[in-house]
């Protein structure tokens, strides 16, 4: 059995027109340390997925299976990042990881203060450490969110979207922080992430899960990315492996390509 196993799992919600089915029939084995992205429309149960990993949902059908234990709810294995940071405002830099660190290590205090300040030079924001939230730009409250979640030592890191509210630079340098994080973990930690970024998904993932579109979603494709890493962007999306994967995403997720896809003739 691999490290992270779902099977035949189906999630669904009561309502007044009857039971809504968001996810079902999902089956899918993620290795130790593996990069797995998913990606879809709106409403394909991506974060539904996410959830269900991390312990907010409980399948309604189906097991979700991690490290042979079967997941029953929320627990320090499992490290979450949101797109909105989720930072207490009135907390420093430093004390929104101290929290979490406090919250879920049972080491001494000294050696917590010690996490916490490995974790900040890693992303480096150690001179900021003081600084409150509200005085941080966007790219550094997610440099602390994901700072915050390295800290607890999770085995897997759930990412949702964590930086689909980034103009492109930071998300380039956030992509960087990421790996180089993940590197020095020594690729032990599994990292499944939820994206409409197509590029991204490539860049950072080893597969991508591909969703059919809600309710009662499933996944329609698996994509292998045997691109070899260290990938360097410049290098690879010049590669035959890189455009045929962006081809066979962009025909799997996209209906119309122009205007006249959409029946409307284009006036010069």
């Amino acid at each position: 059995m691999s490290y992270l196993e779902i099977t035949n799992m189906e999630i669904s919600f009561p309502t007044p027109k009857g039971k809504y089915i968001a996810v079902k029939d999902i089956n899918l084995s993620i290795a130790k340390g593996e990069i797995v992205s998913i990606i879809g429309h709106s409403g394909c149960g991506k974060s539904t997925i996410m959830n269900a990993i991390g312990g907010m949902l409980l399948p309604t059908g189906g097991t979700v299976i991690l490290n042979d234990k079967k997941i029953k709810a929320p627990g320090p294995d499992r490290g979450i990042v949101f797109q909105n940071y989720s930072l207490l405002p009135w907390l420093s830099v430093y004390q929104n990881i101290f929290q979490a660190v406090d919250a879920v290590m049972t080491c001494s205090k000294s050696e917590k203060h010690v996490i916490v300040e490995n974790n900040l030079k890693m992303v480096n924001l150690y001179d900021h450490k003081n600084k409150l939230p509200g005085q941080l730009s966007g790219g550094m409250k997610q440099r602390v969110a994901i700072a915050r979640a390295f800290a607890i030592n999770p085995s897997v890191l759930l990412l949702d979207e964590p930086f689909g509210a980034l103009d492109a630079l930071t998300k380039g340098t956030m992509h960087l922080e990421l790996l180089k994080l993940w590197n020095l973990d020594n690729r032990e930690k599994t990292i499944i992430m939820v994206t409409h970024d197509i590029e991204e998904a490539i860049f950072l993932s080893d597969r991508i899960i591909v969703m059919n579109d809600g309710p009662s979603a499933t996944i329609r494709e698996i994509e292998n990315v045997h691109i070899p890493r260290p990938r360097n962007k410049l290098d690879i999306v010049n590669s035959s492996e890189y455009k045929a994967i962006r081809d066979r995403l962009l025909h799997l997720l996209t209906d119309k390509f122009s205007v006249e896809d959409l029946g409307i003739k284009y006036k010069n």
